[in-house]
C-alpha cells in the first residue's frame, strides 16, 4: 500500500504550496479510525503503539463551542497577556509542544486544535473561516480571555484575517507564520506528490523518518500520533481526520481586504526563489519533476503577489523572511522566530 500526498493545504498543500501551504496526508483507502493509543502513553516494552508519548508539560481541556462540537485546548501555562496558537491545516495543537515554551516566561500560552483534527470533534460541516473563528472566540469567552495575541501557521492565516477584521476588540497583535490569504491559491494547479513505500509505513519511527526526509521538518511525537492511525502491527494505515475536512477548509478560503485589519502585524515567511523545492522533489522521477517545475512557476508568481499585498495593504505590519524553512518556519528556525516574535510583542 502507498500513501499519497495530496497537497491541499498545509499538510495537503502545506508543504508544497506554501506552500506548501497545504500538505495533509490522504490515503487511497479513505479509511479513518480512532488512534489506537493515547498520546499521553509512555514507551513500554515492544508494543508498537506505545511509541506515542507526550512530554510537554501542558494541561488538556475539551471545550464545547456548539452542540456536539468539543475542541481540544492545550495550556502551557505562563503569566501575563495571552498568546493563542493556531495550527496549519492537518495539524493539531501538539505541533506547538516545543515552540510554546519560547513565550511562557512572559505570556500565558494556549493552543487550539480546530474542529476536524486531532482529538477535537469532526462534524460534517462548520469548516468555513467564519465558523472556525467563532469556535476560537467561544473558547476565549469560556476561559474569560478578553484579548489575546494570535499566532497562526499556514491556513490559520485566513483565520487571523477573519479575527483581525471581525473581532478587532479581541486582538492585541497578530503573527503570521508563513500564513497567507489563500483565497486564490485553491484555484491553482499544485505540484505532484510522492508516494510512501511500504517500508516507510512499517512503523511510527520509520514513518516519522520518511516525513522528515520528504518534508524537511520534524513535528513533536504527540502531534504525529494525533494525526495518523495504525494497525496492531504498528503499520501506519490512515489519517484520523476524514479527507473531506481538509477539502472543505481549503474551498472555504476567501480573499481578504487587508486594509480592514488595524492590529499590529508581524509576518514571518520562508524566502522563495525560482529554485526553491521541497525535499521530496529530489526523489521524484523526471516526469514528475517537470510537472512540479511547471506548477511551481505559477505558485511562485502567486506568492510574490501575496507578499506585495501583505507589505502594502496592511497598515501596521512588518515582515521577516528566512531561507529553507520548508514552510514550518517555527520548527526549522525556532530560535529566529522566537527572537522576532518576542521583539515584536515587546514593542
Amino acid at each position: 500500500m502507498k500513501i499519497h500526498l495530496i497537497l491541499l493545504d498545509q499538510k495537503v498543500m502545506t508543504v508544497i504550496s506554501i506552500l506548501f501551504m497545504f500538505i495533509f496526508f490522504n490515503f487511497n483507502t479513505g479509511v479513518c479510525s480512532k488512534l489506537a493509543a493515547s498520546a499521553d502513553s509512555k514507551i513500554t516494552g515492544d508494543d508498537p503503539v506505545d511509541n506515542c508519548y507526550d512530554l510537554s508539560n501542558h494541561t488538556v481541556k475539551f471545550i464545547t463551542t456548539e452542540p456536539g462540537v468539543n475542541l481540544e485546548v492545550l495550556d502551557w501555562g505562563g503569566t501575563g497577556e495571552y498568546i493563542v496558537l493556531l495550527t496549519g491545516l492537518g495539524d493539531n495543537a501538539h505541533v506547538f509542544d516545543n515552540f510554546a515554551y519560547q513565550f511562557t516566561d512572559l505570556y500565558h500560552v494556549i493552543g487550539i486544535t480546530r474542529r476536524g483534527f486531532g482529538k477535537s470533534s469532526k462534524p460534517e460541516d462548520g469548516y468555513s473561516e467564519e465558523i472556525r473563528v467563532r469556535d476560537y472566540i467561544s473558547i476565549l469567552d469560556q476561559l474569560n480571555i478578553s484579548k489575546a495575541t494570535f499566532i497562526g501557521h499556514s491556513i490559520a492565516g485566513g483565520e487571523l484575517n477573519y479575527i483581525g477584521t471581525h473581532y478587532q476588540d479581541r486582538v492585541n497583535k497578530l503573527v503570521y507564520l508563513d500564513g497567507w490569504d489563500f483565497g486564490e491559491h485553491k484555484l491553482l494547479a499544485q505540484p505532484p506528490s510522492i508516494d510512501f513505500a511500504d517500508s516507510d509505513l512499517a512503523s511510527l519511527n520509520s514513518f516519522m523518518a520518511a516525513l522528515v526526509r520528504y518534508n524537511g521538518y520534524r513535528e513533536p511525537n504527540a502531534a504525529i500520533c494525533d494525526t495518523y492511525t495504525w494497525d496492531s502491527d504498528g503499520k501506519i494505515t490512515s489519517t484520523i481526520s476524514p479527507p473531506e475536512v481538509s477539502q472543505k477548509i481549503v474551498s472555504s478560503s476567501v480573499v481578504t481586504d487587508y486594509s480592514l485589519i488595524n492590529a499590529p502585524v508581524l509576518g514571518i515567511f520562508e524566502t522563495w526563489t525560482t529554485n526553491t523545492r521541497l525535499p521530496f522533489y529530489h526523489y521524484l522521477d523526471a516526469e514528475k519533476k517537470a510537472e512540479y517545475d511547471k506548477a511551481w512557476d505559477i505558485l511562485f508568481e502567486w506568492r510574490a503577489r501575496q507578499m506585495t499585498r501583505f507589505k502594502t495593504e496592511l497598515k501596521n505590519s512588518r515582515t521577516v523572511e528566512f531561507a529553507e524553512c520548508y514552510h514550518y518556519v517555527y520548527i526549522n528556525r525556532e530560535a529566529d522566530c522566537a527572537r522576532e516574535i518576542r521583539k515584536f510583542l515587546a514593542e
